[in-house]
């Protein structure tokens, strides 16, 4: 039989019931050639609705379907024992909204994996075998809104983890019990994002959650959050429910919930809280429902003030929130009953008031305001008739929890009188003090370290000797520059060993005890020593100056890294990482900002007598001529190889969507290299139309001498670094330089 040109036979199959399998609708053109698309229903699964929901659950599946129809908006894969999601698997299903993963033992999703997904709305993985999450395969889910995670063995979530799903409304990381490490830009580009669970994750601080400008729900129930601090929602704007029960807190700081402005419901039910700050939910104006229930309360003067936040805004059901357990006489008693008769009050004491200060422009400084105790409120009125409060932050200012007016650096513009106001239930009591700042006065010459004054960059490299191995601090950095001469004043030189400065740098600049470095006010303190130095000393550091990294093996650490970002933040430093011989970090950093960095592969090459290893390591016996004596995470390498391993830790924190875990180190041992370090640079991006991957090689060969740990070069670049540094704004955060 013929058929006239162009046109097509429709073949229509009746579907079985659900469960029998093999139903469907095939579509055949007698004019095509080739296999048509999938869409019969797979033998292992139910479809229905013409094969738009396709169910495959408890099949026993090893491995995803094949010859899924192509028409499928709903796919459920979930209680099987699929272990891998393959690149390219759902590629066909171009109208898939709804595809559930969930209860199987994935541990591992390829790039790719979902690719093809354009119409993709939820992505279920919870109950899963993850440890990493899938950052890469996330890319091109333009309409992702749900991403459930919850209850995988995830140890940390990278910087940027979710960057490539803008579009994300809910993110589900319940339950990740093994997880340590939350990156302080891990929510960066989640600027859509509605609810967020980090429920029962064994949290013992609130992440950084700034970038979540639209949140509205935030779940953190379960975790041991001890201390609520001020800060700790900032940018949260939009925050209409906040639930913290079981979370074991017992302190919640003054201000605490200040951010929260639109925030409706609070749950603070379940935990060790005995009282609460005065006035803790007055800046709360949409606050209508809060539970306290379920907390050991001791209901003395301290907590009149709830009593009559209850009563005033929720007087309908003033006994629903919170009874005493303190002390005996009103155990039971519930806190909205309560009323000054039951207590005697005295309005607050300031045990420690401020008193008058004289200081130097860039010192830091401290106008002391204790009081007896931490329920009461504190507010300190500026000169310019700024009101700030507990957790309030003025670039330089802030309001420390005991009270004090606490500036990381002052300026002239600082001078005038602070007045301390303090109120509890029962009144009010006021102090004040004149803070009194007079100019900086430079008065040692760059020449003091010198016999000449530095004339060009090779002058400079003259002067390392005094630099390698110790710490130096250069204020007033601003004027820094090359020429005949250099605006740049060395304050101080400290060193492990004392007895190593004793004939190359002066006895005026010597710094015997580090923890006086505040005393000499420097603006920039530059570590080249080691990086056991920036785990012991980077944070007291950050609270007097800005802090030069040389040694960023050191951040591989991750309790040091997070050390360091919140001491950064807290006194309004920044921390500078120099870059040393990592070729093309601009160009890394901007392909891994676009989402477009795949892989990172750093391989460093020399003589064996060029290492100093640690550990397991330092036991590596070579093989032959050439000898890899590590390949792996930068983050295992580090700790073994920390004085070989800093360009590997610049280029993970050039890339942050991959960062320590992600970016690879390669250590090679080669007896050739007797006078060079040889390192290479690899890196892919996104595959093309043509399904090649975008990748860069470049190859560096730095001359040094017989088993130095550094090459020639690398004396060069660092000092680039440092005067690059010198240019960039000292704002708190981590910055290559």
């Amino acid at each position: 039989m013929s058929w006239p040109h162009g046109a097509l036979l429709f073949l229509w199959l009746f579907s079985p019931p659900l469960g029998a399998g093999g139903g469907g609708v095939a579509v055949t053109s007698a004019a095509g050639g080739g296999s048509p698309p999938a869409t019969s229903c797979p033998a292992a699964c139910s479809c229905s609705n013409q094969a738009s929901r396709v169910i495959c659950t408890r099949r026993d599946l090893a491995e995803v379907p094949a010859s899924i129809p192509v028409n499928t908006r709903y796919l459920n894969l979930q209680e099987n024992g699929i272990q891998v999601i393959r690149t390219d698997t759902f590629k066909h299903l171009r109208h898939l909204e709804i595809l559930q993963l969930s209860k199987n033992l994935v541990r591992k999703i390829e790039v790719g994996a979902f690719n093809g997904l354009p119409s993709l709305n939820t992505l279920e993985l919870f109950d899963n075998r993850l440890t990493t999450v899938p950052t890469q395969a996330f890319e091109y889910l333009s309409k992702l809104r749900e991403l459930w995670l919850r209850n995988n063995p995830i140890e940390s979530i990278p910087s940027y983890a979710f960057n490539r799903v803008p579009s994300l409304r809910r993110l589900d990381l319940g339950e990740l019990k093994r997880l340590e490490y939350i990156s302080e830009a891990a929510f960066e580009g989640l600027v859509n994002l509605r609810y967020l669970n980090l429920g029962m994750c064994n949290l013992k601080d609130i992440p950084n959650l700034t970038a979540l400008v639209r949140l509205e729900e935030l779940e953190l129930s379960g975790n041991r959050l001890d201390l609520i601090r001020p800060g700790s929602f900032q940018g949260l704007t939009s925050l209409r429910k906040l639930w913290l029960m079981h979370a074991q807190v017992a302190t919640i700081e003054r201000n605490a919930f200040d951010d929260l402005k639109s925030l409706e419901e609070l749950n603070l039910s379940h935990n060790n809280l005995m009282s609460l700050p005065h006035d803790l939910f007055t800046p709360l104006h949409r606050l209508e429902r809060v539970h306290l229930n379920h907390n050991p309360w001791h209901c003395n003067c301290d907590v009149l003030w709830l009593s009559w936040w209850l009563k005033e805004t929720v007087p309908s059901n003033t006994t629903c929130c919170a009874r005493c357990h303190a002390p005996a006489g009103l155990k039971g008693r519930y806190i909205g009953e309560l009323d000054q008769s039951h207590f005697t009050c005295y309005a607050p004491v300031i045990v420690e008031p401020p008193t008058d200060l004289n200081v130097t422009e860039g010192m830091a400084a401290e106008l002391k305001c204790r009081t007896g105790t931490s329920m009461t409120s504190v507010n300190w009125l500026t000169p310019n008739g700024t009101l700030m409060t507990h957790g309030s932050y003025r670039v330089r200012i802030s309001v420390l929890h005991d009270g004090t007016l606490n500036f990381t650096n002052v300026t002239v513009q600082d001078t005038g009188q602070y007045t301390c106001m303090v109120t509890n239930s029962a009144g009010n009591t006021k102090a004040s003090a004149t803070l009194n700042v007079s100019a900086k006065a430079f008065t040692v010459p760059i020449t003091d370290v010198t016999e000449n004054a530095l004339k060009d960059l090779d002058d400079v490299m003259k002067t390392t000797k005094i630099i390698i191995g110790c710490f130096v601090a250069i204020p007033f950095m601003a004027a820094v520059m090359l020429g005949p001469e250099l605006g740049l004043e060395l304050a101080f030189v400290w060193n492990r060993d004392p007895g190593r400065m004793a004939k190359s740098v002066p006895p005026s600049l010597q710094l015997q005890d580090l923890a006086a470095l505040g005393e000499r006010h420097p603006d920039l303190v530059v570590e080249v020593a080691h990086p056991k130095i920036i785990h012991e000393s980077g944070v007291q550091i950050l609270r007097y100056a800005s802090l030069l990294v040389g040694s960023p093996s050191a951040l591989a650490d991750q309790a040091t890294e997070q050390q360091l970002l919140e001491a950064s933040h807290r006194w309004g430093h920044a921390v500078f990482v120099a870059r040393g011989a990592l070729w093309g970090t601009e160009d890394i950093a901007r392909l891994d900002a676009a989402g477009g960095l795949q892989s990172l592969r750093v391989t460093m090459a020399t003589h064996p007598d060029g290492f100093r290893l640690e550990g397991p390591l330092a036991a590596t016996q070579g093989t032959g001529p050439r000898t890899v004596l590590y390949e792996g995470p930068v983050r295992g390498l580090c700790p073994v190889a920390p004085r070989n391993s800093n360009t590997m830790a610049a280029a993970a924190l050039a890339a942050p969507s991959l960062g320590f875990d992600r970016v690879i180190g390669v250590l090679v041992a080669d007896l050739s290299l007797t006078d060079m370090h040889v390192v290479d640079v690899e890196l892919s991006g996104p595959r093309g139309p043509t399904g090649r991957s975008f990748a860069v090689h470049t190859h560096r060969e730095n001359p040094a001498e017989p088993g130095a740990v550094t090459g020639s070069a690398t004396v060069t670049a660092f000092w680039r670094s440092l005067l690059g540094c010198c240019q960039l704004p000292s704002r708190p955060g981590i910055h290559l330089c």
